[in-house]
């Protein structure tokens, strides 16, 4: 379970359980949770943008140069 998944289903319990015991409190509560789940997100967002783009780097620094093989070499790999 992902930290924004953990921190909306945290919020939503929230909202309930001030609804149960407060009547109004859903009123000044679900302003705050909006803003808490719209941030979360777009952390989230900005951590998955961020490894993918480490990802294409390090696929760049994987690529090679290609290999040039003496006839010495290519008769060792046929054998």
């Amino acid at each position: 379970m992902s930290a924004f998944t953990l921190a909306a289903g945290a919020a939503i319990l929230g909202l309930l359980i001030g609804a149960a015991l407060v009547p109004g409190a859903p009123i000044f509560a679900l302003p705050i949770a909006v803003v808490l789940v719209v941030a979360l997100g777009a952390a989230e967002m900005r951590r998955r943008s961020h490894e993918s783009r480490s990802m294409q780097t390090l696929r760049k620094e994987g690529e090679t140069e290609p290999v040039e093989f003496t006839e010495r070499d290519k008769q060792t790999l046929a054998e």
